[in-house]
C-alpha cells in the first residue's frame, strides 16, 4: 500500500521525534531522551530561529503563520533528511501542515507524542506572553488546540507518552520504554553490574531497564519457593515479579509507620503459617520501608532465610537496598532495631522509577546527592541508570570494606544525623531525602562553623541540593533543644555527639561537638529558608 511503513525493512538511520502542543515538554525530555540514546539533540524552533535571525513571536507577527509554517516544514524537512541520528523536538504546530505529516509517517521516522491535558498545560504556559498562538483567552485557546490538534498527533504518533505528570527526567524514561520496543530505534543497553565483595556473601547489584526480569537467574541455588513482600502502591503500578517458582505475596503498610515490630512480627507469623524454611527465599520488592522490613524479618525467621531485593524507588536503588542493613522504629528513634542481613542479590530497575509520584522521586534525589560528596562527582550529568549505578559502586565499595560501620561505611550517614532527628520530630511534612537534603547543608554550615571547608564548599552543597530541587534550609518551628537531644540519641553517636562532616581528606566522622558551633550551623542553615 502507497504510504504504508514498511514492516521488514529497517532504515540505516530512524530519527527520533517529539510532537505535543506547546507546554507538553518536547525540549526539555527531548534533551534528557537524547543523552540517554546517545544521540544529538535539536528543537526544531530553534533551527526555524538560526536559520532566519528571527524569533518565533516576530515571525508569526511580522510574517504571518502561513509563512511560519512553510519555514517550519521545510527546517524541519531538511533535519530529518540529515542522516545523523537525533532526536528533533517539533513544533507544537508542525503538524498542522500535510507535507510535514505525511514526511513523519516514513519508515525513518519514529514519532512519539507527548500527551498532557489542557488544564496541566495552562499552569505550565498559560502566562507566557511569548506564545503567539494563545491569544486573549490562553484556556480556551489550549483546549482549542487540543481539540483540533489530537487528531493530527495520533495519525503521526508511533508510540503516546503521558507527560502531564512526573519530573522531565520520568517522561523521559517512559518513552526510552516505547522505544526499546522499537526495532528501528538502537536504544543502548543500559544494564550495569555492581558486585559488594564481601567473601562467601558476596552479591551482586544489577543496575538497568528491565532488570526486574532476571530475579529467576539470581535466586540462590536450590530455591523451591519465594515469599515475596510488597506494598499495595507497588501493586496498583503494575510492579510484579515472576520469579518461576512457587510464590505466596505478602502486603506491608505504606510508609515509615509500617517499620513496626508489628509488621516483623505478620510477616514471621505468616511464613510459619505457609511452612516457609529455609530452603525458600524472600523477595522485597519496593523502596526502603519494604526492603528494611522485610529484611529484617527475614533475619530473623529461622534464625535467617535468604532475601533477595527488587528496589522500585529511587531511594531504594541507590542506597536502602545495598549493604544489608535492616531494621524497625521505635518511638525513641528511626531504625533503633535491626540486623546486618545481606541479599542474595539485589536488582535496581530504572524503569520502575517512571511511575514515581514527584515527592517520592525528589526524596531520591536527597541520597543521591550525598553521593556527590563520596567520590560521586557532578552525578547530575550522568544519565539516570548510569547515576544510579554510580551511586550503587560507591556504597557497594565502602560496605566492602566496612561491612558492619565500624570505620568508614559511617561516611555513609552523610546528612542523616539531622535529618532523623528531624523525621523523629514530625511536623515537618518532610520525606526521607527531603530531610537527608536539609541534613546535608547543615552539615556543611557546621564543618565550616569548625573551620573544616571554606565558603565555596558550602555553596557547593547547596548548588547540589537545590538542583535536585529539594529543600536547603531548616523548617519553620524546629525546637533546636529536642533536635539537638534527638541527635544525640542517634545510633551512630559513639562519643558524645557524632557528626559525619567534610573535610579537607573528605568526609568523615566527628565526635563532641560543642553547642555553640551547632547552634551556629543552625542559624546559617536557618538564613537559607
Amino acid at each position: 500500500m502507497i504510504g504504508a511503513r514498511p514492516s521488514t525493512l529497517v532504515p540505516m538511520t530512524t530519527q527520533v521525534v517529539l510532537v505535543g502542543l506547546m507546554g507538553a515538554g518536547k525540549s526539555s525530555v527531548g534533551r534528557v531522551l537524547a543523552a540517554r540514546l546517545g544521540r544529538e539533540f535539536v528543537d526544531a524552533d530553534d533551527a526555524v530561529v538560526a536559520r532566519t535571525g528571527v524569533g518565533i513571536p516576530e515571525l508569526f507577527r511580522d510574517r504571518g503563520e502561513a509563512a511560519f509554517r512553510a519555514l517550519e516544514a521545510t527546517t524541519l524537512g531538511a533535519l530529518l533528511d540529515d542522516v545523523r541520528p537525533k532526536v528533533i523536538a517539533a513544533g507544537g504546530g508542525a503538524v498542522v501542515t500535510a507535507a510535514v505529516r505525511e514526511r513523519l509517517r516514513r519508515s525513518d521516522v519514529v514519532v512519539v507524542w507527548l500527551d498532557v491535558d489542557p488544564g496541566e498545560l495552562h499552569r505550565r504556559v498559560g502566562h507566557d506572553p511569548g506564545r503567539p498562538m494563545l491569544g486573549d483567552d490562553p484556556s480556551a485557546a489550549l483546549r482549542r488546540l487540543h481539540t483540533e490538534r489530537s487528531p493530527w498527533y495520533r495519525e503521526v504518533a508511533d508510540h503516546v507518552v503521558s507527560a502531564g505528570d512526573g519530573l522531565t527526567e520520568q517522561v523521559a524514561e517512559r518513552a526510552v520504554a516505547v522505544l526499546r520496543r522499537t526495532p528501528a530505534v538502537d536504544v543502548p543497553d543500559d544494564r550495569a553490574r555492581v558486585q559488594v565483595e564481601l567473601g562467601e556473601r558476596s552479591y551482586p547489584v544489577v543496575v538497568g531497564s528491565g532488570v526486574i526480569d532476571e530475579l529467576a537467574d539470581v535466586l540462590p541455588r536450590g530455591t523451591r519457593r519465594v515469599a515475596v513482600v510488597t506494598q499495595p502502591g507497588v501493586v496498583a503500578a503494575g510492579i510484579t515479579v515472576h520469579p518461576r517458582l512457587p510464590h505466596t505475596v505478602h502486603e506491608v503498610a505504606e510508609g515509615e509507620d509500617a517499620k513496626t515490630f508489628a509488621t516483623v512480627e505478620s510477616l514471621c507469623r505468616s511464613w510459619a503459617d505457609i511452612g516457609l524454611s529455609r530452603a525458600d527465599a524472600v523477595v522485597a520488592v519496593g523502596g526502603g520501608v519494604v526492603t528494611d522490613v522485610a529484611g529484617f524479618a527475614a533475619a530473623v525467621y529461622h534464625r535467617g532465610i535468604p532475601v533477595v531485593h527488587v528496589a522500585t524507588t529511587l531511594l531504594g536503588q541507590v542506597d536502602a537496598a545495598i549493604g544489608g542493613k535492616t531494621g524497625v522504629n521505635l518511638p525513641e528513634g528511626k531504625n533503633l532495631v535491626g540486623a546486618f542481613w545481606q541479599p542474595s542479590a539485589v536488582l535496581c530497575d530504572v524503569a520502575t522509577l517512571a511511575t514515581l509520584p514527584v515527592r517520592e522521586y525528589r526524596s531520591g534525589m536527597g541520597e543521591l546527592a550525598k553521593y556527590h560528596f563520596l567520590g560521586g562527582g557532578e552525578l547530575d550529568r550522568l544519565p539516570l541508570p548510569q547515576r544510579v549505578a554510580r551511586a550503587a559502586g560507591i556504597k557497594a565499595e565502602v560496605v566492602s570494606g566496612d561491612e558492619r560501620e565500624g570505620g568508614r561505611r559511617a561516611i555513609l550517614n552523610y546528612g542523616h544525623t539531622l535529618a532523623h532527628a528531624l523525621e523523629i520530630a514530625g511536623g515537618f511534612d518532610l520525606r526521607h531525602g527531603e530531610a537527608v537534603a536539609i541534613g546535608l547543608v547543615y552539615a556543611a554550615e557546621l564543618a565550616r562553623v569548625l573551620g573544616r571547608i571554606d565558603r565555596a564548599r558550602v555553596d557547593e552543597h547547596r548548588r547540589v541540593v537545590a538542583a535536585y530541587g529539594l529543600p536547603g534550609a531548616l523548617p519553620s518551628g524546629v525546637d533546636r533543644d529536642e533536635l539537638v537531644g534527638l541527635m544525640g540519641r542517634d545510633k551512630k553517636a559513639l562519643a558524645g555527639l557524632t557528626f559525619v562532616l567534610d573535610g579537607p581528606d573528605g568526609v568523615s566522622p566527628v565526635t563532641d561537638i560543642p553547642r555553640a558551633a551547632l547552634d551556629a550551623a543552625f542559624e546559617a542553615t536557618e538564613e537559607g529558608r
